[in-house]
């Protein structure tokens, strides 16, 4: 058995591409504390967080993910992120090229900061759902909706992040088309991790539970990543978390019939699939499509604000991961189709801040500064934070009993139960929806006090 393998992102295709605000005198959320008075949006509604009081304030979440991008500090309150304990782990390998691939037997890991690199900034996406974020873009006032700086708020906008870096950039030969004048190979940057780092990045987050260096406060574990097989270094990793009463959640994956990824697919895991929502791109009466859709507010046009999710609004995106192998487990769906987020750069890293003097989202010169994003990887971060405020009413509560919580009152998406273009006609059978859409209102009347 090898030591370690690739570990690839749970990631979907990023698009829609926004940016920065006229010139102002910085950050104008900067001495915030968290984003609880923030501006609730599509996926907060679907899983009813604006009904219930808890912030998850008390309890840590280790994202464990690409770190974050060296600006999070433009998107995030600096006092929700633990910047003492971040850390990140890089395994040695060497490419072989007899192979094509590296090889994976024998690395090194070492210990590195939870500073993301240029390859992506999906863990600052991950991460903005779980606390939210800040937000302005010009091409909202482009495309003729002016809104001014808001707070976006999060699931669970009063965690402690503790961001975990196990996903790092490797460099790969490559020829760029076999009538290239370059003679020889190019290098690219791929972005994944090893089970060996993933491993290794359980392991801190359960030595700091272990330690007492987190107090008695409660911790979750969020990994919104896959592969295609559980080794034995991992699968010991994740025992050890979870017997120590970490909570663990991870993505389920986005191969659709193919099948979950591990760790998503190990029974014990808390495993997140995605869901969607048909009003999502919604054209009001007979005019354009309405870009501003992803916000809930009673200054929108949306009627079903706070309110219990219809089932006929629910359905399950194609690329979803299904439970196809009766030896894995899929548990419950949350928000993944078109989650709005702080995504600085892609490909690669680069950035002007949303709150400065530019406009390289209208000009073009600039990647930009925030996205809709689709995947597992969008669900798993929803769950994680409904578990941190389950843990806030009830630090006592293990991995088993908030599992069976979330799964008994989710909202059943059974086939069919809604209708959709979106990309292709969604489809799906009862091996994609686990026991369905939690509902954080209902999670959360069930949690027995402490």
């Amino acid at each position: 058995m090898k030591h370690s393998r690739k570990f690839f992102l749970v990631l979907a295709l990023v698009v829609f591409i926004t940016l920065t605000v006229p010139a102002r005198a910085g950050n104008p959320f900067r001495n915030e504390t968290s984003t609880a008075d923030g501006w609730p949006t599509w996926d907060s509604d679907m899983i009813n967080v604006e009904a219930v009081s808890e912030t998850g304030a008390g309890v840590y979440v280790a994202v464990l993910d690409t770190g974050l991008a060296p600006n999070w500090r433009d998107y995030f309150p600096k006092e929700r992120i633990a910047t003492h304990l971040g850390i990140g782990f890089y395994e040695e390998l060497k490419w072989n090229p007899e192979i094509g691939d590296f090889d994976y037997t024998n690395g090194k890991i070492h210990k590195t900061t939870y500073i993301g690199s240029v390859g992506t900034t999906h863990g600052t996406h991950v991460t903005s759902t779980i606390l939210g974020y800040f937000y302005d873009a010009n091409a909202d006032t482009a495309g003729g909706f002016s809104l001014p700086p808001i707070m976006v708020r999060g699931i669970a906008p009063k965690v402690t992040i503790i961001p975990v870096k196990v996903l790092a950039d490797y460099e790969v030969p490559y020829k760029p088309y076999p009538a290239s004048p370059v003679p020889g190979y190019l290098t690219k940057k791929v972005t994944f991790g090893t089970s060996g780092m993933v491993a290794a990045g359980i392991h801190y987050v359960t030595d700091l539970k272990e330690s007492g260096a987190l107090g008695n406060s409660p911790v979750v574990i969020s990994m919104s990543l896959g592969g295609p097989a559980l080794e034995p270094i991992e699968q010991a990793a994740l025992d050890r978390a979870i017997q120590n009463g970490v909570i663990v959640v991870a993505a389920a994956g986005n191969a659709g019939d193919a099948g979950m990824d591990y760790p998503g697919a190990y029974p014990p895991v808390i495993s997140v699939g995605a869901s969607g929502w048909t009003k999502e791109w919604l054209v009001p009466g007979d005019g354009p499509f309405f870009r501003m859709w992803w916000l809930q507010s009673d200054l929108l046009p949306f009627e079903d604000i706070a309110e219990p999710t219809p089932i006929a609004e629910v359905y399950v995106p194609n690329f979803s991961s299904r439970q196809k192998d009766p030896n894995h487990e899929l548990d419950v769906l949350a928000p993944g189709s078109w989650v709005r987020g702080p995504y600085p750069g892609f490909p690669g890293y680069s950035h002007l801040p949303w709150w400065s003097n530019g406009i390289g989202d209208l000009a073009g010169l600039n990647p930009g500064n925030f996205y809709y994003v689709g995947g597992t990887s969008m669900a798993t971060p929803h769950v994680s934070a409904v578990a941190a405020l389950m843990l806030q009413k009830n630090p006592s509560l293990v991995q088993i009993e908030i599992e069976t919580i979330l799964k008994d009152t989710s909202l059943p998406v059974p086939p069919g139960s809604a209708n959709v273009f979106n990309a292709g006609f969604q489809s799906w059978g009862a091996d994609a929806t686990g026991k369905g859409l939690i509902q954080a209102d209902l999670a959360l009347l069930n949690t027995p006090e402490a």
